[in-house]
């Protein structure tokens, strides 16, 4: 007897726990973002998904609304996933945020068989106009020493721009564009782009590869007598970065070739260095530099 109660209690539990889930209400998911760029038109898409688990619901009776300050606009279904609906709401001049909820009206077949009228809506929602946003990069590929033009909204000249982990030299035209200088960074790579400056923290902009570039090298050879002087003209396509270029020079004959540390200058393109000519040897110059291409300069001193 009372294992067949317990199988009673079982059965019993089972049948309420399938009714249950076949009878639950749709539930809605907010797509909205909290926080929503302000644009000139003033019109912004109210957009949510309807889970719907009840068996019961005809869902050709499904409609959906979105009731923003007591004004009910009707949703449109999306054409792919027919769980999207959205619209559009067009914010009052003067206000920045928007409180709404969403709701949805069908009809649900009963267990008797009868067709009956149900409507469910969501918690309320609130979504605030960001005034200060990042709308794109002009281009989101460029060589060391580009100068890229950001564009978006409530910038000021506090802002900076961070490539990777790297402060650019960041240049302020408008509260509507920033321009920055795509620092010395290896070449090939894809680097997160951010803004700083806001009281609000950094904002995503998006990711950056910096292309290699060719560093010009004039002569591509050198013979110095020992003791004498030669010079090396070293040359880039764009203006250096914030800080200079450091072109790093390697030799693999170190007591023949005498010369100072090469920098570009921030801002110029071109620098002479002084090679003098040490003990005799014959070898070669291995000049680099981030984000641009190698090259190898032989070198004779005698």
């Amino acid at each position: 007897m009372k294992f067949i109660s317990k199988l009673i209690v079982f059965f019993t539990l089972s049948v309420s726990l399938w009714f249950m889930s076949g009878c639950r209400q749709p539930n809605f998911i907010n797509l909205t973002s909290k926080n929503v760029s302000q644009n000139p038109s003033g019109i912004y898409t109210l957009q949510t998904e309807l889970e719907i688990q009840d068996r019961g619901i005809k869902i050709d009776t499904v409609k959906v609304f979105a009731v923003v300050g007591g004004e009910k606009l009707v949703m449109v279904q999306d054409d792919l996933n027919p769980d999207l609906w959205s619209c559009d709401y067009k914010l009052p001049a003067g206000f920045d945020e928007a409180t709404y909820y969403f709701e949805a009206n069908y009809a649900s077949v009963l267990d008797n068989g009868n067709v009956a009228d149900r409507r469910v809506t969501s918690d309320l929602q609130v979504f605030r106009l960001e005034n200060r946003y990042v709308g794109n990069l002009a281009s989101y590929r460029g060589p060391v020493g580009a100068e890229i033009a950001v564009q978006g909204r409530g910038l000021t000249k506090y802002d900076v721009i961070k490539v990777g982990e790297q402060d650019a030299s960041t240049r302020y035209l408008s509260e509507n564009e920033l321009r920055f200088v795509v620092p010395a960074l290896p070449s090939g790579l894809d680097y997160p782009v951010k803004l700083s400056g806001g009281a609000h923290g950094a904002l995503d902009i998006g990711n950056f590869r910096v292309d290699e570039s060719r560093l010009g090298v004039s002569p591509s050879s050198l013979e110095i007598q020992s003791g004498d002087t030669a010079t090396l003209l070293f040359k880039i396509d764009h203006e250096a970065p914030a800080g200079g270029l450091i072109i790093d020079v390697k030799t693999n004959i170190p007591n023949s070739v005498i010369m100072p540390e090469a920098i570009i200058a921030e801002g110029d393109m071109t620098v002479n260095i002084p090679i003098k000519g040490g003990e005799t040897g014959e070898g070669k110059l291995v000049v680099s530099a981030p984000g641009f291409e190698g090259t190898e300069i032989s070198v004779k001193v005698y």
